[in-house]
């Protein structure tokens, strides 16, 4: 027979393994627009800027530049390449669903961070 502490105990670990997952980045989508802030950008994502990222399309460098975002080991990664044909490669934090910092190599500071808009 269950009792309802027993019930309580799956509820909670439930619960706990979901907010684990959210955490992990295993439902985070990149997909949407971004607002460039914190002082940062370059190229296409200059300051205040709207990026865009849909369906491989995006707007970092130039406006029709492609882009994967993956995870492999423990990080997120995000490749883009631009109209003539270079391939960048940022390590992408994912601070909240709603925030993200892109940094190059092993820099310690991001080179762009990005708010979802709308």
């Amino acid at each position: 027979m269950i009792t309802r502490r027993k019930l309580g105990l799956v509820l909670i670990s439930l619960l706990l393994l979901t907010s684990l997952t959210a955490c992990s980045g295993g439902s985070f989508d990149i997909q949407g627009s971004w607002k460039t802030v914190g002082g940062s950008g370059f190229g296409q994502a200059s300051q205040g800027a709207i990026i865009r990222f849909a369906n491989g399309q995006a707007n970092l460098y130039s406006p029709q530049d492609t882009y994967a975002f993956y995870k492999e080991g423990s990080d997120n990664l995000l490749e883009v390449t631009g109209i003539f044909g270079g391939t960048t490669t940022f390590r992408v934090d994912i601070i909240s669903n709603n925030k993200i910092e892109l940094y190059l190599g092993g820099e310690s500071s991001p080179r762009v961070i990005l708010e979802r808009v709308g």
